[in-house]
């Protein structure tokens, strides 16, 4: 059926509260719907519906003319009651305030509502003895530009008590690091989230070609709303204040460029170091030049006669050297030829005197306790370290294994998630491997050792940390991480298959 035939400026989609909504239980508040109304907004007369409009969606409020919406004022009331769950979460950004609640209001009062509303169920509702076609689901088409700026306004909104981000409970399971503006949306239009009094499916349209203008609706006079939102670093309203740096990264001053290094040492035009490496070449090669001459030059010396110079006598060190020498070889030659001559009686005397200096050995204490290693005895880390084992226990180290695939693992492959659609996984994480991690975690969790001084077989339990059982830790009770864990190192449940249905959409849940 179609439920709003008409899409033109100054109509309706739907106007005025039908009662509660049948499919909804458990709502933090009252899941009021509207009714289904195709018709021309409706005025706004002075009073208090005037007021509510003024004060919920100041931004639907123009000068001069009188107003008009589709909204009545028992719909306002119920949707300032809604806001207010939501704006003390975003309360430190005044501009993602504001974008939060022009989304809202732009759905629930725009005069120009059927543009790009459009109704997709609705019951039969029975108000005030009348039957009346009430709204369960509409469908809200935004510009992709619209969607992004309002989510990117308020996607670094941080809440002081926890520090985390306001958008991660605003944004369901995909929490902070995986939102985007569609996905935050779709879970405010969720009625399943305890605030959205039916359900919304917002359509974000995505820009031309040229990215000026939003691309075509899908027809029949729906046309994508592409209105105005307040970036989060300027004020949304005169006088108003931009959000912090710490609530909006677009706020934050830009860091001065660091300053230029300083250029190459420079003589003119010329490098620094290549004209004075020039320079000192070119001089030597000066200076070489004309010691070369001036030897060339110089006259040869007179010889004094025929006769040849006598030989010089030798010099006492020399002759000094020479009997050292002598003396030197002599002993060392007589040394060596006694030792050849009686080979016993040297080994005999050279292993006595050996075994003699390694006495001590026997009195050698070799120290491998890693805290009498690493610490000293009056250290205040030994101190704290007797104070925490006398108080809470001995400290247990941690022992880890690494586990590592032979032959590069399995390829890798893609499931298909229910959640977050087609996701890639690298083989290390196939099946095989983690049912072969199981059983070899199980084998070393298994492990007996006979102990001399306790005289029975000691186990994993005996040694491990259990801090739920510390007195009899029983076989499952140690403290042992690993990606197992999260199967309660059950292979059952890590072969256990269900199926899941999310959004309409059906798929197969597994150990994945």
């Amino acid at each position: 059926a179609t439920y709003t035939p008409v899409h033109q400026e100054g109509f309706c989609a739907f106007y005025e509260d039908c009662g509660k909504n049948p499919e909804v239980t458990g709502s933090l508040i009252p899941a009021r719907v509207p009714c289904l109304y195709n018709g021309p907004a409706k005025r706004v007369m002075p009073g208090r519906h005037l007021e509510l409009l003024q004060r919920v969606c100041p931004m639907l409020v123009g000068a001069g003319a009188e107003p008009r919406a589709c909204c009545s004022a028992r719909q306002l009331e119920m949707l300032d009651r809604s806001l207010a769950m939501s704006k003390p979460l975003l309360s430190r950004c005044p501009s993602c305030v504001d974008n939060f609640v022009n989304l809202y209001c732009q759905n629930t009062c725009n005069p120009n509502q059927s543009v790009h509303i459009n109704v997709t169920r609705a019951f039969r509702a029975n108000v005030s003895g009348q039957p009346i076609d009430a709204v369960l689901e509409y469908q809200c088409y935004y510009s992709r530009r619209f969607a992004e700026g309002s989510y990117n306004s308020c996607c670094d909104v941080r809440i002081p008590s926890t520090g985390g981000y306001a958008i991660s409970a605003m944004c369901g399971k995909y929490g902070a690091t995986l939102c985007t503006a569609e996905r935050w949306l779709r879970f405010q239009g969720d009625s399943s989230n305890g605030l959205a009094p039916l359900d919304i499916k917002f359509v974000l349209v995505p820009p031309t070609n040229n990215g000026s203008a939003p691309g075509p609706g899908p027809g029949g006079g729906i046309v994508p709303y592409d209105g105005s939102f307040h970036r989060c670093d300027r004020p949304s309203s005169p006088g108003g204040q931009a959000c912090s740096c710490q609530d909006c990264v677009a706020s934050c001053p830009a860091l001065p460029s660091p300053p230029a290094p300083p250029g190459p040492w420079a003589i003119g035009q010329m490098d620094g170091p290549l004209a004075l490496g020039l320079a000192l070449f070119g001089g030597a090669i000066v200076l070489f030049a004309g010691l070369l001459l001036l030897f060339r030059q110089r006259p040869d010396a007179r010889k004094e006669g025929n006769k040849a110079p006598a030989a010089p006598s030798a010099p006492i060190s020399s002759s000094s050297t020479s009997a050292t020498q002598q003396r030197l070889s002599w002993v060392f030659q007589s040394w060596g030829t006694a030792v050849a001559r009686h080979p016993l009686p040297v080994l005999v005397t050279a292993c006595v005197i050996v075994g003699v200096l390694s006495c001590g050995l026997v009195f050698v204490e070799l120290t491998t306790d890693p805290v009498e290693l690493w610490s000293a005895p009056d250290s205040r880390a030994r101190r704290e370290k007797a104070f925490h084992d006398a108080q809470f226990g001995p400290f247990f180290r941690t022992n880890q294994i690494i586990a590592t695939a032979t032959g590069g693992g399995p390829p890798g492959y893609t499931y298909d998630s229910v959640f977050f659609g087609p996701t890639a996984f690298n083989g290390l994480f196939s099946k095989e491997l983690l049912l072969q991690l199981l059983d070899l975690q199980s084998r070393l969790q298994a492990i007996s050792v006979w102990s001399e001084t306790a005289q029975r077989n000691i186990t994993l339990k005996d040694i491990c940390y259990a801090p739920l059982q510390p007195d009899k830790p029983g076989p499952t009770d140690c403290a042992v991480n690993s990606l197992l864990q999260y199967f309660q190192n059950n292979r059952s449940l890590i072969d256990a298959v269900a199926n899941q249905t999310m959004a309409g959409v059906t798929g197969t849940v597994d150990w994945r």
